[in-house]
């Protein structure tokens, strides 16, 4: 994740039940190796990590543990990231998506009820 500032607020409300993996490779081995329930994927704005990247990823997550919840967090200003990712929601390629606008609370209260 690179919102540090979201992540520090995940951090500091969920506490130890919290793993912040910037990289996809290890974020997939993590998965893989077991005990993720749920996986918050960013959508960067720039710089890589875009909305086709992170999809790959969800897929290749949702492949290899399908129990693992998947959500997407994207630009609302990025037209395509946030058309991919209503496609992605009704396509059941992810379970749900959150904006960047959301507050530290609802993105909490959206992780603990999937």
């Amino acid at each position: 994740m690179r919102r540090k500032s979201v992540a520090q607020g995940l951090a500091q409300t969920l506490g130890g039940g919290l793993i912040i993996e910037p990289s996809h490779r290890r974020a997939l081995a993590r998965v893989r190796a077991g005990g993720v329930d749920i996986t918050l994927v960013e959508v960067a704005e720039s710089g890589g990590h875009g909305a086709a990247e992170c999809l790959a990823l969800c897929a290749r997550l949702r492949e290899e543990a399908p129990q693992c919840k998947l959500l997407l967090m994207c630009p609302e200003l990025d037209r395509d990231s946030v058309a991919r990712a209503i496609e992605a929601k009704w396509q059941g390629r992810i379970d749900d998506f959150v904006f960047y606008d959301v507050t530290t609370d609802y993105l909490v209260s959206k992780l603990l009820s999937m």
